[in-house]
């Protein structure tokens, strides 16, 4: 038996609110989405003020980067190279989605945020995964 490492609501309340809290800084208003590892919506927040496609938006970066085992920047830094990529409807090729993963490598979940621009972000994905890293240290 294979045992896989997963989030839980209380990494997910702590993603959720370290995205909010480096949102809130940049003078941000976001929604924060957070995935299993295998792309289904595990959490979601969406700030007041926060365009309501920036919800669909958050949950598709964070689906991308889950199933992609990488950030969903990977994805649209290949689009240019192979258009057909845009005929994987699942996927979102645009910055903004990150995978949860162990010391180990194990993806363990993804974060997908929306409401700034694709390095905003990405900025405020990476920002809540560094706040969870630093609580489980």
């Amino acid at each position: 038996m294979v045992l896989k490492p997963f989030i839980d609501s209380n990494d997910a309340r702590q993603l959720i609110d370290a995205a909010i809290s480096a949102a809130t800084k940049e003078g941000l208003a976001m929604t924060i989405a957070v995935t299993d590892a295998a792309g289904f919506p595990f959490a979601l927040q969406r700030m007041d003020g926060a365009g309501l496609l920036t919800a669909d938006v958050a949950l598709r970066k964070a689906r991308t980067a889950a199933l992609l085992r990488a950030p969903s920047r990977a994805l649209a830094e290949r689009v240019p190279a192979d258009p057909a990529l845009l005929a994987l409807t699942e996927y979102l090729p645009m910055a903004g989605g990150l995978p949860i993963k162990t010391s180990d490598g194990i993806v363990a979940g993804a974060i997908g945020v929306s409401g700034g621009t694709a390095e905003q972000d990405e900025y405020i994905g990476a920002a809540a995964l560094a706040a969870l890293d630093a609580t489980h240290s």
